[in-house]
């Protein structure tokens, strides 16, 4: 059994009310404090759909434009779904064949089992507990979500191997976030070089890699990946940082109004750290995804070969959790502690 515990005691969790509700047309779960409102849809993969900030009356995740909700449909294209919301991504994030073992062979969907079946659920006093079965092979995977602080969701997870047989994974947080051209991807110091997995005009090839986070066009003229464009740019990026990274956080920093969304998680559990920019270049959408994960490069089978993924052990769990912090900072000076909260001075302006 592998795990890595958050620091919290028992107790530490921030008085909230969890209800029943609806999103558009479907049944979803609410979890609300008195800062930020969560709605989850447990028929749809176990969807994060909506984190609503109530005082600022500003919603975090994007929101598809379809008056009703597009159900997903297990092994169709994640772009033919509602592609919004906060998706998990198990056990693979790009469609391939499972390299290995005695599901060699067996095709993988795009983006993994998880985000297109319905899931189990159970309310407990202040969380949420979800659980779902895998369908071409044998595991069971739990995500439990509660407040830590009034600002701050914790998502704790745990995959079981019901086989007797070693299971290769690659699980990412797909959260598609709103963004806008005052924001800036913040990362660790020592976050020195990305590489592209998404090949375009701007990054290149697959396996290209760049130093973050500004780099160098062909044309020799400097190109900062960390900043967020116009929508009107028509492009999107994939990439990740190069290798396993040395600290577990990352954050959207917008810099007119100081709006700080951070992410922070345990590299034991969760080495990799990928991005996704979409400037208006697929499916004509405006996010940005910041992308913890326990695999790189987005295929298994390639992971595999790379040594870049998780392995679970036969019979064994795979615990890990990933804290996201809603907050305001017009500055920055370090980043984020293993609760979330960020490290900084609040600048009053």
């Amino acid at each position: 059994m592998i795990s890595w515990h958050s620091g919290l005691n028992e107790g530490d969790v921030v008085s909230s009310r969890i209800y029943e509700s609806y999103y558009k047309d479907r049944k979803c779960l609410v979890l609300e404090n008195e800062t930020l409102c969560i709605r989850i849809l447990p028929d749809c993969g176990g969807k994060i759909q909506s984190i609503y900030n109530k005082s600022k009356m500003k919603e975090y995740l994007y929101q598809s434009p379809y008056k009703q909700f597009k159900p997903p449909v297990y092994d169709s294209s994640y772009v033919d779904a509602d592609f919004s919301g906060f998706d998990e991504m198990f056990p693979t994030i790009s469609e391939c064949y499972y390299p290995k073992g005695p599901w060699r062979g067996t095709r993988i969907p795009d983006h993994g089992e998880i985000w297109s079946v319905p899931w189990e659920y159970k309310l407990e006093q202040e969380a949420i507990f979800m659980a779902v079965y895998g369908v071409r092979f044998p595991y069971r995977f739990e995500k439990r979500i509660q407040f830590i602080q009034e600002n701050t969701i914790q998502l704790s997870y745990k995959v079981i191997n019901l086989s007797s047989f070693d299971f290769d994974f690659i699980w990412a947080a797909h959260p598609l976030f709103n963004c806008n051209e005052n924001m800036v991807i913040v990362a660790p110091d020592s976050m020195h070089q990305i590489i592209n997995t998404a090949p375009g005009e701007i990054l290149g090839s697959f396996g290209t890699v760049h130093e973050w986070p500004v780099t160098h066009m062909p044309d020799g003229k400097e190109y900062d990946i960390s900043l967020i464009r116009s929508e009107s740019s028509k492009s999107c990026k994939k990439f990740y940082a190069l290798g396993k990274v040395k600290e577990g956080w990352c954050a959207l920093h917008d810099k007119k109004n100081g709006d700080v969304i951070g992410l922070s998680y345990p590299i034991s559990q969760v080495p990799y750290l990928g991005f996704w920019i979409n400037e208006g270049g697929c499916c004509g959408q405006y996010n940005v995804a910041l992308e913890p994960c326990t695999g790189a490069l987005d295929r298994l089978d390639t992971a595999v070969q790379w040594n870049q993924a998780a392995v679970l052990e036969a019979g064994s769990e795979y615990e890990w959790y990933l804290n996201m912090t809603f907050d305001n900072a017009y500055q920055f000076t370090t980043g984020l502690q293993r609760d979330c909260s960020i490290l900084y001075n609040k600048i009053i302006i």
